[in-house]
This record gives C-alpha cells, structure tokens and sequence, in this order.
C-alpha cells in the first residue's frame, strides 16, 4: 500500500507541474503579442493626408453655428410661446439658491446667450 500512495502522489505533482507550465506560457503568450490595442512609445502616427482649416474657413464654420444656435433659440421660444408657457429662456438658466445665504451681484451685468455678438465667439475660438 505504501507504493501505491507514492504513485498516486508522483501522479499529482507532475499534474501540478505540467499545470503549472501550461499557464506561465498561456501569460507569457498573452504578454508577447504583436498585435496589441496599443502602440509602442516610440510609435509616431502617421503624417495627416488633411490640411487644417484656414481662417475663414474657420470664421464661416463658427460664424453658421451661432445662426443655428440662434435659430433653434427663437424656435423653441416660439414654441413655448404658442404652448401658453411664456417664461423667457433667460430665466431658467438662473442659478438655484437655498435662500438662506443672498448671493452678491456681479458687477458686469448678465448678457443673454442671443446677444452676444460673433465677435465674442470668434475671439473665443482663436484662442
């Protein structure tokens, strides 16, 4: 019986071996592949085939974004009119307070969103 248990245990350490081996290369195979989601370090991404924007072009492109802002603005205050709900926009962009600390007024005055001028963002977008 004695040589029986010592069979039996030289079974479960080669198993525990042979296990062993086949997982340190299953990590070593997963940790050596060349098609990795990341690039090297070094790796430099290829030169753009696409030139920038010049700009007027840039002015033209923020210059349609303002009149679409500004389109949809008037458009959903039309709609918020003709629905009986005629609280002005300005008024719920205003901040929420508990009311038990008063807020200090700024010193410039609150401009609303549809009076700024392209000329505010223009400068804003060259930065």
């Amino acid at each position: 019986m004695g040589t029986r248990v010592n069979s039996s245990g030289r079974f479960a350490k080669l198993a525990l071996a042979a296990l062993a081996v086949v997982g340190s290369a299953w990590f070593a195979a997963g940790c050596s592949s060349t098609d990795t989601m990341f690039p090297a370090v070094h790796d430099m991404p290829a030169a753009r085939t696409e030139t920038t924007l010049t700009p007027d072009q840039v002015k033209q492109a923020t210059d349609d974004l303002v009149y679409e802002r500004n389109h949809l603005d008037s458009e959903a205050q039309n709609r918020a009119n003709v629905q009986g709900n005629v609280q002005p926009v300005a008024a719920t962009n205003a901040p929420a307070t508990t009311g038990s600390i008063p807020r200090k007024k700024s010193a410039a005055p609150a401009q609303p969103v549809a009076q700024q001028s392209s000329a505010d963002v223009n400068a804003y977008a060259k930065q």
